[in-house]
């Protein structure tokens, strides 16, 4: 089945250029690619800006996150008991490896529920000072 990822940069107002890398190309496509897996058919991905932070959104219409692992998100291995996980691969250890390489980037990431399409949210956000910024 089709499924519809928009973009809405309405928000960005800084508009700044990050340098491309490994890292932050892994991360994001790891999870917009998650999105796009437990979706039932929209992904939404916001970026967020000011003078001081930026701020990368990506929410989904599927099930969200089960509840049983929302907190253990980001810690490698976890298998939930969730009816909507049968398959489980996936959420453990890309998710994991998501964090891990966009925190080396500088990024805070949360996970939640209750998106603005009623599934799952990943927040991701630098200071600006921390990004790698062309010029």
């Amino acid at each position: 089945s089709e499924k519809n990822i928009v973009l809405n940069t309405d928000k960005d107002v800084n508009k700044i250029d990050v340098k491309r890398n490994p890292e932050l190309v892994y991360g994001l496509r790891n999870f917009i690619g998650n999105a796009v897996k437990f979706a039932n058919q929209n992904i939404l991905v916001s970026i967020i800006s000011d003078n001081i932070n930026l701020f990368v959104l990506i929410e989904d219409d599927g099930p969200g996150f089960p509840d049983d692992i929302i907190k253990a998100l980001g810690e490698p291995y976890i298998k939930s008991r969730s009816k909507f996980s049968k398959d489980n691969a996936g959420l453990g250890l890309g998710t994991f490896l998501g964090k891990t390489l966009l925190e080396r980037q500088s990024a805070v990431i949360s996970f939640e529920n209750g998106s603005a399409l009623k599934g799952a949210r990943v927040k991701i956000k630098w200071r600006i000072n921390d990004l790698n910024i062309l010029t």
